[in-house]
């Protein structure tokens, strides 16, 4: 039984299935991707998810980024000249597609269906769960939670100690002036996003989705909404037309997300990427460990914890490790004062701030930093 119809349970579902395990996924919601995104993934993405990058999935191609430092005048930028670096996905259709693959490979989907206890039995688990007014029993050999940060199966069975979640509001917005469409922006500062940052994804058309996330100094709608107000060059003339609000995990994995007839994939773990919050590819490829390792601990019988440890070992090289590093860069720079933030901006290159912020070469950076009298001190040292 997978727990969860996002980009984790989706691939769990699909992989555990095509192995020729019986898999039922159960999603509280009416539709999936209906939680605020900001649907932004990298061009590995797809690969991951065994899916091509189609016309009716990906809205926007993607050159490259934008980091804008809170004195704006200073900026740290990585746009290719013409070569596809990412894309802004429709996440609804992307995930659709993914549900559609997993029910191609024999898995069963119910939907408003909300999982509100996990038990565990001698031979498998039992979940209470209710569809309307129906309180339904569901029994399985073993459970994968990946409902997110709300996870029964993480509250109840895992140590959460360190979890740590950030709120983040975000607009899709009309008729913003974007100056390019195949480019993101981002904003730091603590008068902009304290502990976080600020978004802009194009859509196409002149759409956006803009929001940010923030860790302390107040409500992150009033951030997102002054934001707003400070660009008029970006939204002089621009109307919301939809609101979200979301939590993000970005304190890095839990120590456990494996027991006997239980698993996690997904924001239920903390497979977020903590300096960018971003998820859905660290999900989608722990959902595609996860779901095979599942698979054939069911097909086995066998789904103690010593098979199942298999999935965090294949997880821990690449996504474990880049997930730990990025966590070591947040932690360096999530404190640092406005003009240390400038100070940053004059020194990091884009590929510096691609691999600070996706865990990769972190220790490369470091080196880079120790040369600068101030950033040595404030946040080399914090990354060897």
């Amino acid at each position: 039984m997978v727990i969860g119809g996002g980009p984790a349970g989706l691939m769990a579902a699909r992989c555990a299935s095509r192995l020729g395990a019986d898999v039922l996924l159960v999603e509280a919601k009416e539709a999936f991707g209906l939680k605020p995104c900001g649907e932004g993934v990298s061009s590995h993405c797809f690969e991951t998810a065994e899916l091509s990058p189609s016309s009716d999935v990906v809205i926007e191609k993607i050159r490259g980024f934008v980091v804008h430092a809170p004195d704006e005048s200073k900026s740290v930028r990585l746009v290719s000249e013409g070569e596809v670096q990412g894309y802004i996905i429709d996440k609804r259709a992307f995930l659709k597609k993914m549900a559609q693959l997993a029910q191609d490979r024999g898995a069963r989907i119910m939907m408003r269906t909300r999982v509100e206890d996990v038990q565990l039995t001698d031979d498998g688990v039992v979940a209470r769960a209710r569809s309307g007014a129906s309180e339904l029993r569901i029994g399985a050999k073993l459970a994968i939670g990946c409902e997110g940060y709300t996870s029964v199966v993480a509250r109840k069975f895992f140590d959460r100690s360190g979890y740590e979640l950030i709120p983040c509001v975000q607009f899709r917005m009309k008729n913003v002036e974007l100056p390019h469409n195949d480019v993101l922006l981002f904003y730091v500062g603590n008068n902009v996003a304290p502990g976080g940052y600020a978004w802009v994804f194009p859509r196409g058309d002149k759409m956006a989705n803009v929001g940010l996330g923030v860790r302390w100094g107040g409500p992150a709608m009033e951030y997102l909404r002054a934001f707003v107000k400070r660009h008029p060059n970006l939204f002089q003339g621009a109307e919301v037309v939809e609101v979200g609000a979301a939590a993000v995990p970005i304190g890095g994995m839990l120590k456990s997300f494996v027991a006997d007839r239980l698993m996690l994939c997904g924001d239920s773990a903390g497979q977020v990427i903590p300096l960018t919050g971003g998820g859905i590819h660290s999900s989608i490829a722990a959902g595609k460990i996860g779901g095979e390792v599942a698979g054939k601990a069911v097909l086995s019988s066998d789904v103690s914890l010593k098979a199942l440890l298999e999935y965090p070992t294949r997880y821990e090289n690449p996504w474990g490790s880049r997930i730990r590093r990025s966590l070591k860069a947040l932690r360096a720079i999530e404190k640092l004062k406005d003009e240390e933030l400038n100070m940053l901006a004059d020194v990091l290159s884009g590929e510096d701030v691609v691999d600070l912020a996706n865990g990769w070469d972190v220790l490369r950076v470091a080196v880079k930093l120790m040369k600068h009298p101030v950033l040595a001190l404030k946040v080399a040292r914090m990354l060897f």
